[in-house]
């Protein structure tokens, strides 16, 4: 039985094709080059301000091989005047690579009021339908340690391809700190943000163990004296402490994130904190009695932190391949 057969006995088509047809207008699939994306952006006479992060976002998907043939299409109207697809014409264009895309032509003009004006599917449906996700909040830890493989400091939201990988890298441990801070997060709002969930994933591959103890006091915040870790951060989280300006967007996440690994990081090396600094990441600790080598390499208690460094190293290198290839 040949493809087209078992496509015919599992959707209606018949029926499809009865119904009434609009007259002018046609949808193609093509494999659209770079050469017919310009000859098409020249259609491209009343549309919205492009954004270059998405252009970004698209060119980065297309070098990863990571582009799928989707409803969304370039189309035109009875004009021959774009009125969607501006962004992913642009970014064919600056791949310099063909692509399969659906091609709708002899719409009305007014059709461009009602582009993306319908709900948008998140990255979390996507992969909650792709069965790579269960909740939203371990996409946006994914999220956010991709970010900061791609040192990200404005909020550019990096390609889903490299999110993808970044939620395969480090799911076990995303959920075992999500189920850790269970209970915390309809009454405490802060102790929900990402950034912090995200270094809190580091410290749970380093220490499983000790990342446990400190994240119970953050939730809890009890038998604690002022100047523990987890207590520092966890009055830092609720907003309890007086900080300089917050700063905003990607540059928040941040500013969160290497606070929170101060933090962990005091608490793994046993130690309080007069208050919360920067750190951009989580130092090994050595063990007591642990020599390292005279070559400088790092002690052998590191292991476990090296395997996780070693597991994030291709994730590290495809980030920042993607950021070349993304470069206008």
């Amino acid at each position: 039985m040949n493809p087209s057969t078992r496509f015919n006995e599992r959707f209606p088509l018949n029926e499809v094709q009865s119904l009434e047809k609009i007259p002018g207008v046609q949808t193609i699939a093509v494999r659209l080059t770079p050469v017919a994306a310009e000859r098409l952006l020249e259609r491209n006479v009343h549309n919205r301000k492009l954004s270059e992060k998405v252009v970004q976002k698209y060119v980065a998907e297309i070098h990863a091989d990571e582009w799928r043939l989707t409803p969304g299409c370039i189309a035109l109207d009875d004009k021959g005047d774009l009125v969607d697809g501006q962004h992913r014409l642009h970014a064919i264009v600056r791949s310099q690579k063909s692509v399969p895309m659906l091609v709708t032509f002899g719409l009305p003009s007014a059709s461009q009021e009602k582009v993306d004006r319908q709900r948008r599917r998140t990255l979390f449906d996507a992969f909650f339908l792709a069965g790579l996700a269960t909740n939203r909040q371990e996409v946006e830890i994914a999220t956010c340690l991709t970010r900061r493989l791609v040192r990200s400091e404005s909020g550019v939201q990096p390609s889903d391809h490299l999110v993808k990988q970044t939620l395969d890298c480090h799911i076990e441990h995303i959920r075992a700190v999500i189920a850790l801070m269970k209970g915390a997060n309809k009454s405490k709002r802060g102790l929900s943000q990402a950034s912090f969930l995200a270094a809190a994933t580091l410290y749970h591959e380093m220490d499983a163990a000790k990342c446990c103890e400190f994240l119970d006091g953050v939730r809890r915040g009890i038998m604690l004296t002022q100047d523990h870790p987890a207590m520092r951060l966890r009055r830092f989280l609720l907003g309890e402490t007086t900080t300089t300006a917050m700063p905003r967007g990607g540059a928040n996440q941040s500013f969160i994130f290497r606070r929170a690994v101060y933090a962990m990081q005091a608490h793994m090396e046993g130690r309080n904190i007069s208050g919360l600094r920067e750190a951009e990441d989580f130092v090994p600790v050595p063990l007591s009695g642990t020599r390292e080598l005279e070559s400088g390499s790092a002690p052998a208690s590191t292991s476990g932190p090296r395997r996780r460094q070693d597991r994030a190293t291709a994730l590290e290198s495809a980030a920042l391949t993607a950021m070349v290839a993304s470069d206008p």
